[in-house]
């Protein structure tokens, strides 16, 4: 074999098995919901799955109004919640089927606690903590205490976490590995920061906290690479994890699941606009929880590319949204590996 044909072939063998570890999503089943509506929906970001693959979602109309849904693995409808007065789409599953939503009036933030059958049971006031921030992500740990993460819009850009107990009282606020670094590269106006504070505002405002089955919560920051923390109820980051997207182009959207030691995250295909709304198509990076190590890549087909409802592991199995052709009824579409 001459020079130039074995770097050739060097080469094919280095890029062939890369490109073969990402899968092809294809539908394998559809679960018809009992949810119907009078006029076509949007869907509300993100949404959530809790450890009995009850499903929660907000399909909303104009202004993002409409009641949170819970449904049944097998696509019932169980509850509905009244978001009357909540802050928008910012809520999290707790471990009897409820919710926990965040509101706000001028003095206080509240966190609301909505019983399984979707009833409001109580109003938890939170202690304002040192550096006061606009909640944008909130996550319920199985011992009661209470995530929520942020955004102080001003003076400048300043990131922050919080955790409370569950009356509301102030156990620990922090700041993550990178959100200061981002903060000061804003302050100092460091070149290498082109996306200035718009993409650094947008890191938090579209990151994702959701509880794992092993009691932590993993807080993801819509950065790219995306980057997930695995928070601790005392507050501690037990470990951080970099998550690379399967494409070049891809970035993180909304989706998260921590399901059996293993973290599934959802990326946008493509985005002609990293930040903006020319973002399509998506994709899904599956990493060990413990180690970060990347597991599998997958794309989907245009069938299955609504939002994340659920994660299976092993194997690996995608649940997403989708509207029936009708316009009128959601289901739920079933994924995997072609």
């Amino acid at each position: 074999m001459n020079p130039l044909a074995e770097v050739v072939a060097l080469l094919c063998l280095t890029v062939l098995p890369t490109a073969a570890q990402t899968k092809v999503l294809v539908a394998k089943n559809r679960i018809p919901t009992n949810v119907a509506f009078d006029e076509p929906r949007s869907y509300a970001l993100p949404t959530l799955c809790d450890q009995q693959g009850r499903i929660y979602v907000k399909l909303v109309k104009s202004g993002m109004v409409g009641p949170l849904l819970r449904l049944s693995s097998k696509g019932l409808l169980e509850a509905e919640f009244d978001t009357t007065g909540e802050l928008v789409n910012i809520y999290a599953a707790r471990r009897n089927g409820g919710v926990a939503m965040v509101r706000t009036d001028p003095h206080t933030k509240f966190v609301d606690n909505f019983g399984p059958d979707g009833t409001r049971e109580s109003s938890v006031p939170l202690e304002r903590p040192p550096v006061p921030f606009f909640p944008m992500q909130i996550a319920v740990f199985p011992s009661g205490e209470i995530l929520v993460a942020g955004l102080q819009y001003h003076p400048g850009y300043k990131a922050s976490t919080a955790v409370y107990d569950p009356a509301g009282h102030l156990v620990k606020q922090f700041t993550l590995d990178g959100d200061a670094e981002r903060e000061h590269a804003i302050a100092t106006g460091d070149p290498k920061d082109s996306r200035g504070s718009r993409a650094s505002n947008e890191a938090v405002s579209r990151s994702v906290a959701i509880t794992g089955d092993d009691g932590l919560v993993y807080l993801m920051r819509a950065t790219s690479p995306a980057t997930v923390y695995a928070i601790s109820a005392g507050g501690e980051v037990v470990r951080t994890i970099v998550v690379s997207a399967p494409f070049d182009a891809a970035f993180p959207s909304f989706g998260l699941r921590a399901v059996k030691n293993k973290l599934a995250v959802s990326f946008y295909r493509h985005c002609d606009d990293t930040f903006g709304g020319g973002c399509r198509g998506k994709a899904y990076t599956v990493v060990d929880a413990t180690t970060g190590k990347k597991l599998a890549d997958y794309e989907t087909e245009e069938e299955t590319n609504g939002p994340i409802a659920c994660y299976a592991p092993d194997p690996d199995r995608f649940f997403a949204f989708s509207i029936a052709a009708d316009k009128h009824h959601l289901e739920i579409v079933e994924a995997g590996p072609r």
